[in-house]
């Protein structure tokens, strides 16, 4: 503490930079001294600024950059020449003293109030790239996963492409395979290839009208007159060879409908036709 004027140990004292001897010794003083009580109150609502700007954890060097910036700060110069003021115990003298006494304090104090603004930039500035590092590591994380869900998909996909093609081809090469033919309603062509061997058939269509949205075309397996769902024409059936979902049972044809997209359990218009199986 400066012994000549405890008033200039305000700010160590607030940054926690003066000596044990020095800080008991300044706190005794600071008991007595109104003047002292008021720029160590207000140091200290300065300094809180700092706690209370962000939740991020300074940096460990932030304490040592502040008091270095303090201890550089060029102090006010005395005038060369000062005018006779009142001697102690005159009028005025006591104002010209407290005066005299605030000049050092007062410049530690906005040497203070200046680093700390520069460390809440910092600090600011530091939390900012740190939101914004988080939110791209998290869109990556994001992208990542939607990429593996479409990786998923195509294999399942293609999974399942590979599997219906398998048993379309044991249905076409199973030695006692059938072919049958015959013209819808609207002009178009159905052709059922069917072994009852495999217990499965494929349905091929040509001619067919594009449908509305909203629509598709069904195929059903007739059983006595009941109509068995046996899966949906979707996309451009005519450029595919549809296995047929389901077994053939007791069927004797196969028949085609216009219905709602998605399917419905019973046709809910009139077959465009039937192509009958026989054996």
């Amino acid at each position: 503490m400066n012994a000549a004027d405890p008033h200039e140990s305000s700010a160590a004292y607030v940054l926690h930079a003066l000596p044990e001897e020095e800080r008991r010794t300044f706190e005794e003083h600071l008991a007595g001294c109104e003047q002292c009580q008021e720029e160590v109150a207000e140091l200290r609502a300065t300094t809180a600024l700092l706690g209370r700007a962000t939740a991020e954890q300074p940096p460990g060097a932030l304490r040592d950059r502040v008091l270095s910036q303090v201890a550089a700060t060029p102090q006010e110069t005395r005038p060369r020449a000062e005018a006779p003021g009142p001697r102690a115990g005159e009028p005025g003298s006591d104002t010209r003293t407290k005066a005299r006494r605030r000049g050092p304090a007062r410049t530690l104090r906005l040497a203070l109030a200046a680093s700390v603004a520069v460390a809440l930039v910092c600090l600011g500035l530091a939390g900012w790239q740190w939101r914004e590092a988080s939110d791209a590591k998290d869109h990556a994380h994001q992208v990542e996963a939607a990429a593996e869900k479409h990786v998923r998909q195509v294999e399942a996909d293609a999974n399942r492409a590979e599997t219906q093609q398998r048993n379309v081809t044991r249905v076409l090469t199973a030695p006692d395979v059938r072919l049958q033919t015959q013209t819808l309603s609207d002009g178009a062509t159905a052709s059922v290839t069917f072994s009852r061997s495999e217990d499965s058939a494929t349905l091929a269509v040509s001619g067919l009208p594009a449908l509305p949205e909203g629509r598709t075309y069904a195929a059903w397996f007739m059983e006595d007159g009941t109509p068995v769902p046996a899966g949906l024409l979707t996309g451009n059936p005519e450029r595919r060879v549809t296995l047929l979902k389901g077994t053939l049972d007791n069927a004797s044809a196969v028949a085609l409908s216009v219905e709602p997209a998605g399917g419905s359990p019973q046709p809910t218009t009139t077959p465009l036709g039937a192509v009958p199986l026989y054996a």
